[in-house]
């Protein structure tokens, strides 16, 4: 308190304990911001991990479910294709072998792999090559129920 002294104390002590009490409240609001950065830190890393994890799953999800259409797209072909050989299904043969070569060189595994939408856009654009030498127009569409082609 203010101006009272106990016995035996000096004012300089007493001016001491003041500007301790002082430097306290001034120096509460810099704690507090300190802290509570800390803090919002801490769980906004925390959120951020748990949301990129699920961001994560659902795109891979819908690129893997793409990747499995084309896949079945291109082995029914192969199968269709083979059983009528000739020379007007040699040109279409040849578009599904380099797409099943592309899907088969396909980075399931790795996703740190730095030309993963590279190698996607080609394998869509080699996809889309097939449909054009097929003369079908696919839908491929993803859902929450699932995802497929139609045609």
């Amino acid at each position: 308190m203010k101006g009272m002294r106990g016995p035996g104390e000096s004012r300089d002590t007493a001016m001491a304990v003041e500007q301790d009490i002082f430097d306290a409240v001034v120096m509460a609001d810099e704690r507090f911001h300190g802290e509570g950065y800390q803090e919002g830190y801490e769980e906004g890393s925390s959120l951020g991990i748990v949301e990129g994890k699920r961001y994560g799953m659902v795109h891979g999800a819908k690129i893997g479910s793409e990747i499995g259409c084309y896949r079945g797209f291109a082995l029914a072909w192969k199968c269709l294709l083979h059983s009528g050989a000739g020379e007007k299904n040699s040109r279409k043969m040849k578009v599904v072998e380099a797409l099943i070569a592309l899907l088969q060189d396909f980075p399931y595994d790795d996703p740190t792999y730095e030309k993963l939408h590279e190698d996607l856009d080609r394998i869509r654009g080699k996809f889309r090559q097939l449909c054009s030498v097929l003369n079908v127009q696919p839908d491929f569409k993803v859902t929450p129920g699932g995802s497929g082609l139609a045609f």
